[in-house]
């Protein structure tokens, strides 16, 4: 089966309310990720890598930033004349013009009904991890599925909004489907749990979405997942390589910390599938004398002048004298002073932290300093 028959659909919105203080001006696709990436990157490289290339990025809202990263499409090779990447935004203009992911679907309905390929694949964007969808798709030819989900196995994110957990036998095919059962792997239980992604004809994906919308039932998860488990031939594809799931701030902070690990940087950044995103043409990091740094990421255009340990520097962020920054998350731009402490923070885009200040968050709470606040 080639890649070239699917119609890819991200969702970069799904999610949002799990982290308020990064998605306040932001879709949560948008959340700059490990010095130079977002996070959609990872869902859009995925789908590019498995062969597909037309992409439909069914916005829900505010999405300025997202559209500015993504543009023609151009950095995934998807600035084409058939196919490509097409960013289906809301209608109206009024705050309630659409109110859920199930409306931004039935809304795009014309761009799924005019594309040419046969099949879709539905994917959210809050995820990290690297995937030959080729694999999801033998599986779903081979089994004769009508529906096929992926999942992993494991203890359910903190913070994950409404998890589904299912249960398979020997084949994979899926016995029964929970939404946020009490018993989960928050109390130490391991469990299968869905991660967002599915492949289906677009014939069926189109049907279930009609009825859903005309019998007013618009939680994408309970009324086109749950209610429809049992009407069809539907499987599991577990997905055993690396994949983090951005559902709190905590989460996040975890994450990004994990590129650490040469492990997790070898599983998510190799070499035959990349992961692309929009290019920053900056001049290469300076690092002045007595500066130091150890354990950590550094992007382009930066100016090190202090000590860094174990974090993760963005794009164009000044780190002065004698500051000292540690386990911490600095996006694009940012300037830290000279003589400034941090430790177990999150800085976002374009903050200022000025001189002599001092800021100590922990392990599981870190401190987080809203995009451009000055401190």
């Amino acid at each position: 089966m080639k890649g070239t028959n699917i119609l890819g659909l991200v969702f970069p919105n799904v999610n949002d309310i799990c982290i308020p203080e990064l998605t306040s001006t932001r879709a949560i696709a948008s959340i700059p990720f490990g010095g130079k990436y977002r996070l959609i990157d990872f869902t859009i490289s995925n789908m590019v890598n498995s062969g597909i290339n037309r992409v439909g990025v069914v916005a829900e809202k505010k999405f300025a930033s997202l559209m500015d990263h993504l543009g023609s499409g151009k950095a995934w090779d998807l600035s084409k004349r058939r196919g490509g990447l097409t960013i289906l935004s809301p209608f109206g203009q009024g705050v309630d013009s659409v109110n859920t992911t199930m409306e931004c679907m039935y809304n795009a309905c014309g761009f799924i009904e005019h594309a040419p390929e046969k099949y879709v694949l539905l994917c959210t964007s809050n995820s990290v991890f690297n995937c030959d969808y080729s694999k999801m798709v033998a599986q779903h030819m081979e089994t004769g599925a009508d529906i096929t989900f992926m999942y992993v196995n494991g203890k359910v994110p903190k913070g994950f909004s409404n998890p589904i957990v299912i249960t398979t036998d020997t084949d994979n095919k899926i016995k029964d489907m929970v939404i946020n059962p009490r018993v989960d792997s928050t109390n130490g239980f391991e469990c299968d749990y869905l991660c967002s992604t599915a492949f289906m004809k677009k014939e069926l994906f189109l049907d279930i979405l009609a009825d859903c919308i005309s019998r007013n039932a618009l939680d994408i998860r309970r009324n086109m997942f749950l209610d429809n488990y049992k009407r069809f031939n539907i499987y599991g594809y577990e997905f055993k390589g690396y994949l983090s799931s951005v559902t709190s701030l905590d989460s996040y902070f975890k994450t990004n910390m994990s590129l650490m690990d040469p492990l997790v940087r070898a599983d998510l950044f190799n070499q035959d599938r990349p992961i692309y995103t929009k290019v920053r043409d900056d001049m290469p990091s300076k690092y002045g004398l007595g500066c130091c740094v150890k354990n950590s990421l550094i992007a382009q255009g930066c100016v090190i002048e202090g000590e860094v340990e174990n974090s993760i520097i963005s794009k164009g962020v000044h780190i002065g004298k004698g500051a000292k920054i540690e386990n911490c998350i600095i996006m694009q731009d940012t300037k830290i002073g000279e003589n400034a402490k941090l430790s177990y923070v999150i800085c976002d885009k374009d903050a200022v932290i000025k001189n002599d200040r001092a800021l100590m968050g922990y392990e599981t709470y870190p401190i987080y300093i809203a995009k451009a606040n000055i401190v």
